[in-house]
């Protein structure tokens, strides 16, 4: 079938691929893609068209079958050949050096190379005089090598050759970079013949190490050091094989999410970079129809990628680009689908951008990126007003229209006072586990205020299996409500929890007087210090289901959130409540119901209990780990936290408020519980309706939240009477001035809200 017909009938397709191929795409890769080893010289000289113009010399000797001549005159060719360019293109390599090896910058990293020495991910390998291509040091439980093993997988993708062997090379034309070159290419080719099929346990072929090369590293090596005499014929060619296999390789392997985009825009490159290939056509038209399907398939309606992982969604969304990018470099058309996806793709970073032009650090989201510099590369395919407001930032373009929002297939929800830097923010995530790179941190947050991030994720550390990377990937590592030090533990169950086929509905309510969203956690609970993974199941064997965690989060505009959590149990338990800040915060407790960031010159931030609940400061505990932060792989550092814990029969209550401080500003506030009856003027208890009275220097505010309904909006139809206020709705929201006068009211799922008898709201329809 032809594949702009197949293109046709997979826009019809409404087959889901959940991370893998449609058949029609698996059929279509087994046609053009029969066999991925080259067995030989005959097998890989036919993989190219010789009758390609410029190539006469090299069908030449193929035909002779001097097959060394065959290869010299190849590498002759693409000396010469000046189409298709690249970023970097090995005839402007300077003619003369400029300088010594050891006046460059780079001088001692490209040492350490040379002595085959190599770091990542904290940890460190001195090979000697051979590289071990498949070098997994790290065990699992189960015995078996952990392949996470980071260092390795560096290696494998070769990004010294673009930042470090390249630039040395052509700045010193020091042969040594050159040879150095030639053996890590050679050897790294012939280390494991080219499989037919996914092999385990490996970092030469992992279905995503193997194509990143393709990506840049060797396209940018390629180019570096064509002009080398060190880059024999023969070692020529031997690249070019490995260009090929991985090419073909990634065509019949494929790998889900991220890196399956990934495996496409490295079979795009090879296609696009190599014409004179056979397969070229089959490799960019393959790539581009496998993309167009992955856009639909892997983004929600949210724009993010189903991973659900901000971090991570640049490297879906970055892979889109650069089949778009590399289209344009090399003379192609990219698919007009493609530039809509990627559109899109962009789409999500307003919705959840921070203050600060970052994103919220859920999962495995490395790193903080800089809006500005993502959206100044956007500009290049997609001129809209909201990117060159971020990418100028806000010197040109508009603002988002909207202030805070929702994403109710991701589970989002950002609540912002507007969109200067000083701006009050915070994102709560109430979504589903994601496809990807997920953390257990289900009713989990991030907030800001006044130009600091305040309360914090706390990062990643590292992928390998060890007793850090649980504790990272754990609740209690994230600011949640923790059962008898016990996490949440979704993964175990990830056909239920890892994505969605339809949107959160009811979830939300936002207008000027305050935002809301909730979030209920129904799911097991188990220990993840002892790591297991995968292999176990996700220690699916030891998980029960221990406690329901009901979160509501409130927005008080534009002054505080209040957090109000129920959690629900059989029996006796310890309940800790746990914020997390950033490792050069100064965090004391400040009395029975308070406790916060004490930093003089600084924004502060005070968390005031309803209920006088002692607070621990935690920092640096090594058993069990708590109050660490990781900035950057493999690197971690002791960091403040708060515990507010309470051991109770039967459940838990937190009535929490969350207080920015700008800088200089005291916390005065206070926070009191009122008493609430229903219309027969019976007591409800706090565990059914939050009720709080807040006073500070500007006034007092009233809050209510009948907490016995989940969803926001529908008609809650109960009488509650605190004071002097009654209300049938859901949760409402008033605020007085310092003399007492009503200033602003708002609620949702109700009918009417009366103060001192007097209807002073009732439902718009």
């Amino acid at each position: 079938m032809r594949i702009d017909v197949l293109l046709s009938v997979l826009m019809c397709s409404a087959i889901a691929m959940a991370g893998g191929q449609p058949p029609e795409i698996r059929k279509l890769a087994a046609r053009i893609v029969p066999k991925v080893r080259l067995v030989d010289d005959a097998a890989f000289f036919a993989a190219w068209n010789l009758d390609y113009p410029g190539m006469e010399q090299v069908k030449a000797a193929v035909e002779a079958r001097d097959y060394a001549k065959a290869k010299g005159a190849l590498k002759e060719y693409f000396l010469q050949r000046r189409k298709p360019e690249w970023k970097i293109n090995h005839w402007n390599m300077p003619k003369k050096p400029k300088g010594k090896p050891e006046q460059h910058s780079r001088f001692k990293q490209g040492e350490d190379i040379l002595a085959h020495k190599f770091s990542g991910g904290g940890h460190e390998v001195e090979f000697g005089e051979k590289i071990d291509w498949n070098y997994f040091p790290l065990k699992l439980a189960n015995g078996r090598p952990d392949t996470e093993y980071p260092v390795i997988h560096y290696l494998n993708r070769f990004g010294h050759f673009s930042r470090i062997l390249g630039p040395l090379y052509w700045y010193s034309h020091d042969e040594r970079y050159a040879k150095e070159f030639v053996y890590e290419v050679t050897s790294h080719v012939a280390s494991i013949p080219a499989p037919e099929k996914y092999i385990r346990y490996t970092a030469v072929w992992s279905k995503l190490t193997s194509i990143v090369p393709l990506c840049g590293s060797w396209l940018d090596g390629y180019n570096y050091f064509l002009p080398s005499k060190s880059f024999t014929p023969e070692a020529h060619a031997i690249m070019l094989k490995g260009f090929i296999e991985k090419a073909r390789y990634a065509v019949r392997n494929p790998d889900a999410v991220n890196r399956y985009m990934i495996q496409l825009r490295g079979i795009y490159n090879c296609g696009a970079y190599f014409p004179e290939l056979k397969q070229a056509k089959d490799f960019r038209d393959f790539a581009a129809l496998a993309m167009t399907k992955t856009v639909d398939d892997e983004f929600y309606p949210d724009c993010i990628s189903k991973e659900l992982c901000p971090g991570y969604h640049g490297g879906s969304n970055g892979a889109v680009r650069s089949i778009i990018e590399s289209a344009r470099l090399m003379g192609y058309e990219a698919p007009e689908k493609l530039l809509k996806g990627v559109e899109s793709g962009y789409d999500f970073y307003p919705k959840v951008a921070t203050p600060l032009r970052g994103i919220p650090q859920f999962g495995d989201s490395w790193g903080m990126p800089d809006l500005s510099k993502t959206f100044s590369s956007a500009l290049n395919f997609i001129d809209k007003p909201v990117y060159r407001w971020f990418a100028t930032k806000g010197k040109e373009g508009e603002p988002p229209a909207f202030i805070s929002t929702r994403l109710p297939w991701a589970g989002f929800y950002v609540m912002r006072s507007g969109w200067d830097e000083r701006a009050l923010y915070l994102c709560m995530d109430a979504g589903p586990l994601g496809l990807g790179h997920w953390h257990e941190d289900f009713n989990n947050f991030e907030c800001y205020a006044y130009g600091e991030r305040l309360i914090s994720e706390v990062g990643i550390y590292s992928y390998t299996q060890n007793k850090w990377r649980a504790y990272f990937y754990s609740s209690l590592a994230h600011n949640l409500v923790v059962v008898d030090g016990l996490s949440q533990n979704r993964a175990c169950e990830r056909k239920k929890y890892a994505s969605t086929d339809t949107p959160r509905e009811n979830d939300w309510h936002s207008d000027g007087v305050f935002d809301l969203a909730y979030g209920v956690y129904d799911g097991l609970w188990a220990d993840l210090s002892n790591p297991q993974g995968r292999w176990n199941r996700f220690d699916k064997d030891q998980a029960s289901p221990l406690a329901t965690h009901r979160r509501d989060i409130c927005f008080v505009k534009d002054s505080y959130w209040i957090i109000s959590d129920r959690l629900t149990a059989d029996g006796e338990h310890t309940y800790s409540q746990l914020f997390h800040f950033q490792p050069d915060r100064t965090v004391k407790v400040l009395g029975k119901d308070r406790a916060g960031t004490v930093d003089a010159d600084r924004a502060n931030v005070i968390l005031v209990q309803a209920d006088p609940i002692p607070a621990r400061v935690i920092k640096g505990q090594e058993d069990p780990l708590q109050g660490w932060f990781s900035r950057e792989h493999g690197k971690k550092e002791p960091a403040p936290m708060l515990s507010f814990d309470q051991k109770t029969t039967g459940g838990a209550i937190y009535d929490t408020v969350v207080l920015p401080l700008d800088v200089g500003q005291k916390a005065e506030i206070t926070v009191e519980r009122l008493s609430v009856t229903d219309d027969a003027g019976a007591v409800i208890p706090p565990a059914d309706v939050c009720a709080l009275r807040i006073t500070t220097p500007t006034g007092r505010d009233i809050y209510l939240n009948d907490l016995r309904q989940e969803e926001i909006g529908p008609a809650n139809g109960k009488i509650k009477r605190a004071g002097d206020i009654e209300i049938d709705a859901r949760a409402a929201v008033l605020r007085f001035d310092k003399e007492g006068g009503l200033v602003k009211c708002s609620a949702v799922g109700g009918t009417f809200l009366k103060l001192w008898g007097r209807t002073i709201w009732e439902r718009k329809e």
